[in-house]
C-alpha cells in the first residue's frame, strides 16, 4: 500500500504536494515490480495520534494480514510522534522509504532499526521545536496588542497586516446585539431570535448562531478593545465594537438573577420562596399527580437542599403568618391590587413579545 502526507496546506502550495509523492512512490513501485493495493493520503498536522487517511492505513492492514508492505516518501511522512512510530512497527510490516533509499522489517538488522528510531525521534523534535516557536510568537504577538488567532464574529482576518479588522457586514449587528441585551428586556432565547432576525450570521457556514454562542460573545471583552490570551487580558489595538460602559451594562444583567418562571398550573407559595443556602428562587413539582413538592431550582449549582411537601411548608408558614392580623377591608383591596398586577404584567409581556 501507498501512504502520501503533507502537514499543512501551505506545504501542499509549496511543492511538497501530494501529487509529487504519489508520482515519485508509484514511479517506485513499478521499478521494483511493487503493485499498489490500496493508496491512504493526509493533508494535516500529525502532532496528534489519529490522522483519518494514516487511521484507515492501520484498519487495512489489520483486516488484511497478507498485505505487509507500506510505500512512504521518508520518514516524518509516515510518523512524527511516537505512538504512530510504535503502532505501525506492532503491525509487523515493511517499510519502503523510497527518497532515503531505506527498508526496514521485522528482521533488519539492529544497526539498521536503531538508526531508524533515530529518524523518528529527531522527526519528533522537530515538530515540538515548531510548536514551542509558533507558541512564542503567538505570544509576542498578545503582547503587542494584536490578536493571534481566527477573528471572531463581528470581525475579519487582514492576511496583509496580519491583525483584526471589523467585519463591515456583521460588526453593526453584533454591536446592535450589545445593544439590545443591555436594555434587560431580552431572555439569551430572545435575543437569539432577534439577532437572526436582524441578519446577524455566524461567518462559518453562514448560518445562524446559537442560544450558547450569542452568550460567549455577549462576555468576550474582544467586542470593547480587551482580550484574553493564554490566562491574561490584554489591551487590544483592534477597533472595538462597543464601548466600555455597554459592555458593562451587558455583564451586570448576565450576571442578574433569572426571574421564576410560572408553570400553567400554579401553586400556592410559587414565586415567594427562596432557598436557604444558595439563594435561588424555589419551584414545586406534582408527583404522582397529586402530592406537590417544593425544591432548589439549583440555578447555581446543586446545593444539596432537600424537597419539602407543601403540606409541611404551609404548617410552616402558617405559624409565621398567624400573629399578623388585617382587616377584612384591607384584606379585600390587597386582593384587588394583586389581581390587577397580574393582569398588567401578563398584558406587558404580551406587548414585548409582539415587538420582538
Amino acid at each position: 500500500m501507498l501512504y502520501a502526507r503533507v502537514s499543512t496546506k501551505d506545504q501542499e502550495r509549496e511543492g511538497f504536494s501530494i501529487p509529487a509523492q504519489l508520482k515519485l512512490i508509484r514511479e517506485y513501485a513499478r521499478d521494483q515490480a511493487l503493485t499498489i493495493l490500496r493508496e491512504f493520503t493526509d493533508v494535516e498536522t500529525a502532532r496528534q495520534a489519529g490522522r483519518g487517511g494514516f487511521g484507515e492505513m492501520l484498519t487495512f492492514l489489520a483486516a488484511n494480514p497478507s498485505c505487509r508492505t507500506i510505500l512512504v516518501e521518508k520518514t516524518d511522512r509516515l510518523y512524527r510522534n511516537i505512538k504512530d512510530w510504535t503502532t505501525v512497527d506492532d503491525l509487523g510490516a515493511m517499510i519502503h522509504f523510497v527518497k532515503e533509499g531505506v527498508i526496514v522489517s521485522p528482521d533488519s538488522r539492529s544497526s539498521d532499526k536503531f538508526m531508524h528510531g533515530i529518524k523518528v525521534l529527531m522527526a519528533k523534535n522537530y515538530v515540538d521545536n515548531l510548536s514551542e516557536e509558533v507558541k512564542k510568537g503567538l505570544r509576542e504577538k498578545a503582547e503587542q496588542g494584536h490578536w493571534p488567532g481566527v477573528a471572531h464574529v463581528g470581525y475579519v482576518n487582514n492576511r496583509t497586516t496580519r491583525r483584526i479588522d471589523v467585519d463591515p457586514m456583521r460588526g453593526p449587528l453584533v454591536a446592535q446585539v450589545f445593544t439590545l441585551y443591555a436594555t434587560g428586556e431580552y431572555s439569551l432565547l430572545a435575543l437569539t431570535r432577534t439577532a437572526y432576525a436582524i441578519g446577524l450570521r455566524h461567518w462559518r457556514g453562514d448560518r445562524r448562531m446559537t442560544k450558547s454562542e450569542i452568550h460567549r460573545m455577549l462576555q468576550n471583552p474582544i467586542y470593547m478593545g480587551d482580550f484574553l490570551w493564554m490566562g491574561k487580558r490584554r489591551r487590544g489595538s483592534h477597533e472595538p465594537l462597543i464601548t466600555q460602559e455597554t459592555f458593562d451594562a451587558v455583564q451586570t444583567v448576565l450576571r442578574r438573577k433569572p426571574r421564576a418562571r410560572y408553570p400553567k398550573q400554579r401553586h400556592a407559595f410559587m414565586g415567594l420562596l427562596a432557598c436557604a443556602r444558595c439563594g435561588c428562587s424555589m419551584t414545586a413539582e406534582k408527583k404522582k399527580n397529586r402530592y406537590v413538592y417544593y425544591r432548589c431550582t439549583g440555578f447555581k449549582g446543586a446545593c444539596g437542599n432537600t424537597y419539602i411537601r407543601e403540606e409541611r411548608l404551609a404548617d410552616l408558614l402558617g405559624d409565621v403568618v398567624k400573629p399578623i392580623q388585617i382587616t377584612s377591608e384591607t384584606a379585600d383591596g390587597i386582593a384587588t391590587a394583586l389581581r390587577t398586577s397580574d393582569v398588567t404584567a401578563e398584558q406587558a409581556q404580551q406587548t414585548r413579545s409582539w415587538l420582538r
